[in-house]
Protein backbone atom coordinates (compact mmCIF):
# COMPACT_ATOMS: atom_id res chain seq x y z
CA UNK A 1 0.00 0.00 0.00
CA UNK A 2 2.67 2.23 0.60
CA UNK A 3 4.24 1.94 -2.53
CA UNK A 4 0.94 2.57 -4.60
CA UNK A 5 0.40 5.84 -2.28
CA UNK A 6 3.43 6.91 -3.07
CA UNK A 7 3.48 6.23 -7.17
CA UNK A 8 -0.16 8.02 -6.67
CA UNK A 9 1.72 11.16 -5.31
CA UNK A 10 4.27 11.09 -7.64
CA UNK A 11 1.91 10.80 -10.66
CA UNK A 12 0.04 14.03 -8.65
CA UNK A 13 3.44 15.94 -8.86
CA UNK A 14 4.05 15.31 -12.49
CA UNK A 15 0.65 16.30 -13.49
CA UNK A 16 0.69 19.34 -11.12
CA UNK A 17 4.37 20.66 -12.92
CA UNK A 18 2.50 20.03 -16.01
CA UNK A 19 -0.29 22.30 -15.67
CA UNK A 20 1.87 25.12 -13.97
CA UNK A 21 0.73 24.47 -9.95
CA UNK A 22 3.56 25.13 -8.71
CA UNK A 23 3.12 25.23 -5.00
CA UNK A 24 0.79 21.90 -5.21
CA UNK A 25 3.76 20.55 -6.50
CA UNK A 26 6.44 21.26 -4.44
CA UNK A 27 4.00 20.08 -1.21
CA UNK A 28 3.58 16.99 -3.03
CA UNK A 29 7.60 16.64 -3.55
CA UNK A 30 8.35 17.76 0.12
CA UNK A 31 6.41 14.87 1.16
CA UNK A 32 7.71 12.27 -0.98
CA UNK A 33 11.04 13.39 0.31
CA UNK A 34 9.90 13.52 4.07
CA UNK A 35 12.50 12.20 5.96
CA UNK A 36 15.40 11.75 3.43
CA UNK A 37 15.45 15.80 1.57
CA UNK A 38 18.51 15.10 -0.21
CA UNK A 39 17.05 11.90 -2.21
CA UNK A 40 18.25 12.13 -5.72
CA UNK A 41 15.97 14.48 -7.45
CA UNK A 42 14.03 15.64 -5.17
CA UNK A 43 15.70 19.19 -4.87
CA UNK A 44 16.18 19.61 -8.83
CA UNK A 45 12.36 19.21 -8.66
CA UNK A 46 11.74 21.19 -6.24
CA UNK A 47 14.01 23.75 -7.67
CA UNK A 48 11.47 23.83 -10.46
CA UNK A 49 8.62 24.35 -8.77
CA UNK A 50 10.42 27.39 -7.81
CA UNK A 51 11.55 28.30 -11.14
CA UNK A 52 8.07 28.55 -12.55
CA UNK A 53 7.24 30.92 -9.86
CA UNK A 54 10.39 33.02 -10.80
CA UNK A 55 11.95 32.88 -6.90
CA UNK A 56 15.36 31.77 -8.99
CA UNK A 57 17.11 32.27 -5.37
CA UNK A 58 15.11 29.63 -3.49
CA UNK A 59 15.72 27.32 -6.41
CA UNK A 60 19.90 28.30 -7.00
CA UNK A 61 21.39 26.15 -3.98
CA UNK A 62 19.14 23.32 -4.84
CA UNK A 63 19.94 22.76 -7.94
CA UNK A 64 23.68 22.93 -6.78
CA UNK A 65 23.24 20.66 -4.41
CA UNK A 66 22.17 18.38 -6.56
CA UNK A 67 24.94 18.62 -8.57
CA UNK A 68 27.65 18.46 -6.03
CA UNK A 69 25.90 15.14 -4.68
CA UNK A 70 25.18 13.34 -7.82
CA UNK A 71 27.29 14.87 -10.49
CA UNK A 72 27.09 16.91 -13.49
CA UNK A 73 24.23 15.62 -15.50
CA UNK A 74 22.49 17.36 -18.74
CA UNK A 75 19.14 17.83 -16.83
CA UNK A 76 20.65 19.56 -14.12
CA UNK A 77 22.99 21.50 -16.19
CA UNK A 78 20.13 22.53 -18.50
CA UNK A 79 17.77 23.41 -15.17
CA UNK A 80 20.74 25.71 -14.01
CA UNK A 81 21.15 27.80 -17.29
CA UNK A 82 17.42 28.28 -18.04
CA UNK A 83 17.05 29.33 -14.42
CA UNK A 84 20.02 32.06 -15.05
CA UNK A 85 18.32 32.65 -18.47
CA UNK A 86 15.13 34.15 -17.28
CA UNK A 87 16.61 35.06 -14.02
CA UNK A 88 18.08 37.92 -16.40
CA UNK A 89 21.78 36.51 -15.37
CA UNK A 90 23.14 36.55 -19.08
CA UNK A 91 27.17 35.64 -18.44
CA UNK A 92 26.12 32.99 -16.11
CA UNK A 93 23.28 31.63 -18.91
CA UNK A 94 25.89 32.60 -21.67
CA UNK A 95 28.84 30.26 -19.97
CA UNK A 96 26.57 27.55 -18.75
CA UNK A 97 24.69 27.36 -22.17
CA UNK A 98 28.30 27.20 -23.66
CA UNK A 99 29.23 24.01 -21.17
CA UNK A 100 26.39 21.97 -22.21
CA UNK A 101 26.75 22.45 -25.47
CA UNK A 102 30.36 20.91 -25.24
CA UNK A 103 29.48 17.74 -23.39
CA UNK A 104 28.17 14.05 -25.50
CA UNK A 105 24.95 13.70 -23.07
CA UNK A 106 23.34 17.09 -24.78
CA UNK A 107 20.47 15.40 -26.54
CA UNK A 108 20.64 16.45 -30.53
CA UNK A 109 16.81 17.47 -30.17
CA UNK A 110 17.72 20.20 -27.85
CA UNK A 111 20.94 21.24 -29.33
CA UNK A 112 19.57 23.85 -31.67
CA UNK A 113 18.11 25.36 -28.87
CA UNK A 114 21.46 25.53 -26.43
CA UNK A 115 23.59 26.78 -29.43
CA UNK A 116 20.70 29.39 -30.32
CA UNK A 117 20.61 30.28 -26.14
CA UNK A 118 24.47 30.85 -26.19
CA UNK A 119 24.39 33.26 -29.38
CA UNK A 120 21.23 35.09 -27.60
CA UNK A 121 22.81 35.34 -24.01
CA UNK A 122 26.79 35.91 -25.80
CA UNK A 123 26.23 39.97 -25.22
CA UNK A 124 23.92 42.59 -23.78
CA UNK A 125 22.49 44.11 -27.33
CA UNK A 126 21.03 40.41 -27.81
CA UNK A 127 19.57 39.33 -24.58
CA UNK A 128 17.70 42.61 -24.13
CA UNK A 129 15.34 40.83 -26.60
CA UNK A 130 15.15 37.96 -24.46
CA UNK A 131 14.21 40.32 -21.65
CA UNK A 132 11.59 41.78 -23.65
CA UNK A 133 9.94 38.57 -24.46
CA UNK A 134 9.85 37.55 -20.84
CA UNK A 135 8.08 40.61 -19.99
CA UNK A 136 5.53 39.86 -22.80
CA UNK A 137 5.41 36.25 -21.24
CA UNK A 138 4.55 37.77 -17.99
CA UNK A 139 2.55 40.28 -19.30
CA UNK A 140 0.39 37.26 -21.36
CA UNK A 141 0.10 35.16 -17.87
CA UNK A 142 -1.48 38.27 -15.73
CA UNK A 143 -4.15 38.26 -19.21
CA UNK A 144 -4.96 35.20 -19.33
CA UNK A 145 -5.92 35.22 -15.44
CA UNK A 146 -8.50 37.82 -16.47
CA UNK A 147 -9.53 35.68 -19.27
CA UNK A 148 -8.57 38.35 -21.86
CA UNK A 149 -7.36 35.82 -24.30
CA UNK A 150 -6.78 37.84 -27.36
CA UNK A 151 -5.08 40.08 -25.59
CA UNK A 152 -2.98 37.44 -23.85
CA UNK A 153 -2.27 35.94 -27.50
CA UNK A 154 -0.95 38.89 -28.57
CA UNK A 155 1.50 38.94 -25.67
CA UNK A 156 3.14 35.96 -26.62
CA UNK A 157 2.75 36.30 -30.58
CA UNK A 158 5.43 38.97 -29.27
CA UNK A 159 7.19 37.06 -27.11
CA UNK A 160 8.00 34.40 -29.47
CA UNK A 161 8.98 37.32 -32.28
CA UNK A 162 11.80 38.55 -30.18
CA UNK A 163 12.98 35.30 -28.64
CA UNK A 164 12.13 32.27 -30.69
CA UNK A 165 13.26 30.29 -28.48
CA UNK A 166 10.30 30.83 -25.86
CA UNK A 167 8.87 27.74 -26.27
CA UNK A 168 6.26 29.00 -23.08
CA UNK A 169 4.91 31.57 -25.64
CA UNK A 170 4.42 29.19 -28.56
CA UNK A 171 2.67 26.79 -26.23
CA UNK A 172 0.49 29.21 -24.85
CA UNK A 173 -0.77 30.15 -28.20
CA UNK A 174 -1.45 27.12 -28.89
CA UNK A 175 -3.03 26.33 -25.81
CA UNK A 176 -5.29 29.58 -26.59
CA UNK A 177 -5.98 28.29 -30.33
CA UNK A 178 -7.08 25.07 -29.16
CA UNK A 179 -9.36 26.06 -26.22
CA UNK A 180 -10.61 29.32 -26.66
CA UNK A 181 -10.03 30.23 -30.60
CA UNK A 182 -11.63 26.74 -31.90
CA UNK A 183 -8.83 26.22 -34.45
CA UNK A 184 -7.07 23.15 -33.12
CA UNK A 185 -4.89 23.21 -36.97
CA UNK A 186 -3.60 26.59 -35.95
CA UNK A 187 -3.03 25.13 -32.46
CA UNK A 188 -1.02 22.15 -33.71
CA UNK A 189 0.80 24.44 -35.84
CA UNK A 190 2.05 26.68 -33.05
CA UNK A 191 2.97 22.97 -30.76
CA UNK A 192 5.20 21.89 -34.01
CA UNK A 193 6.76 24.97 -34.15
CA UNK A 194 7.64 24.77 -30.19
CA UNK A 195 8.54 21.45 -30.73
CA UNK A 196 11.27 22.46 -33.24
CA UNK A 197 13.43 23.51 -30.24
CA UNK A 198 12.55 20.83 -27.69
CA UNK A 199 11.10 17.93 -27.67
CA UNK A 200 9.29 17.55 -24.06
CA UNK A 201 7.16 15.54 -23.03
CA UNK A 202 4.22 18.44 -22.24
CA UNK A 203 4.35 20.02 -25.92
CA UNK A 204 4.17 16.01 -27.54
CA UNK A 205 0.83 16.23 -25.26
CA UNK A 206 -0.51 19.29 -26.22
CA UNK A 207 -0.10 18.51 -29.97
CA UNK A 208 -1.42 14.86 -29.66
CA UNK A 209 -4.53 16.96 -28.08
CA UNK A 210 -4.34 19.50 -31.10
CA UNK A 211 -4.46 16.58 -33.64
CA UNK A 212 -7.20 14.53 -32.07
CA UNK A 213 -9.69 17.46 -32.29
CA UNK A 214 -8.63 18.32 -35.78
CA UNK A 215 -9.82 14.33 -35.90
CA UNK A 216 -12.98 15.04 -34.85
Amino acid sequence: MRGILYQLRLRRALNAMSTGEHAVARKIWKKLSKGNPNAHGMRHNIALTYIGEERYAEAEPLLFGEIEDFGEYYPRLRALADMYYSWGKRSAAHEWYKKIDQRDDCPDSERKLIQKRVELSFEDSLYSDVLESLEHVREGNALLEKEQWQEARESFRKASELDPTNIQAMNNIGTIELNNNDDPKAARDWFKKALEWSDVPWLRKNLSLAEKAIEL
